[in-house]
């Protein structure tokens, strides 16, 4: 008999049991932190063998909601289970009148994930491609001046949101690897209280700073315009924030693959390569 319930701390063991086919799979190592989040709801699809699958909905801002931590075990592949569970969990978002918008973040080169999701009737609405700054030592600094420090959360909500509005950002890039759709409400005081923003002096250009953990310390860049490499300045402030810190922050930002394919040579050795882009995929369930 197969059942689909939520996981507890209690179901640990039997998830490090799964065989994923994932050397040194993250998601079964960080499964008590996955489940001690509260903003983390993981479900498991579970037969007389064991668990088969496991999945979860990441809840965030404005009835936000990330489809994800899809782990299935290789000895029950081809049964449908992914198919089954996320069905489960999308029936379990929408009876929850808080959530708004579903979504789901896989690479393009992900194929399976790709076909269950086309079978969820859960389309592509975006991508984006990840960059990580691997050796920033590699780098050189330009000269400019650094970029402006703003200051209070009325006024950092403010620039963040007119520069929302002038980029016609569809997506905001609110925590590393998890956009969602832009909306005012998602920038609540919490949130803004941490970040680091910057404005150029000399337009009204603005950048954010956010420090985020996934796997490493990330300085997570939030910029809105596709001439992230052009901007001397913000690279400046980028570093001078680098330095200040007492963590090993690797730079990180979210580019379109339009811009990752023309990075300017300045930039190449720092950036660790990338040409899989992640596909944003979303419905909105109210």
């Amino acid at each position: 008999m197969t059942t689909i319930r939520q996981l507890t701390i209690n179901d640990y063991q039997a998830v490090l049991a799964m065989q994923t086919g994932i050397e040194d799979d993250y998601v079964l190592r960080i499964f008590p932190q996955l489940i001690e989040n509260s903003a983390q709801t993981l479900f498991g699809l579970i037969t007389a063998e064991g668990i088969a699958a496991v999945a979860g909905v990441y809840r965030l801002p404005n009835g936000n909601g990330i489809l994800g931590r899809l782990r299935s075990d290789i000895r029950f592949h081809s049964k449908g289970n992914a198919t089954s569970l996320l069905q489960h969990i999308i029936a379990y978002c929408e009876q929850d009148p808080t959530m708004n918008w579903l979504g789901a973040i896989t690479l393009k080169s992900n194929l399976p994930a790709q076909r269950v999701l086309d079978k969820l009737n859960i389309q592509p609405e975006s991508s984006f491609i990840s960059l990580l700054m691997k050796a920033p030592e590699r780098f050189i600094v330009p000269s400019a001046a650094p970029w402006e420090l703003i200051e209070g959360i009325d006024r950092k909500r403010a620039v963040i949101e007119q520069a929302a509005v002038e980029a016609k950002a569809a997506f905001y890039p609110y925590e590393a690897y998890f956009p969602i759709p832009y909306a005012s409400a998602i920038l609540e005081d919490d949130y803004i209280e941490k970040l680091a923003v910057f404005r150029d002096p000399k337009s009204s250009r603005i950048m954010a700073i956010q420090e985020d953990y996934k796997g490493q310390d990330i300085a997570q860049i939030q910029y809105f315009w596709p001439d992230v490499f052009q901007q001397d300045g913000l690279w400046t402030t980028v570093f001078n924030y680098l330095k200040q810190s007492d963590k090993q922050l690797v730079p990180q930002l979210d580019v379109s693959p339009e811009t990752a394919s023309s990075i300017p040579a300045a930039f190449r050795d720092s950036f660790t390569e990338n040409n899989d882009p992640w596909l944003i995929y979303g419905k909105y369930i109210r």
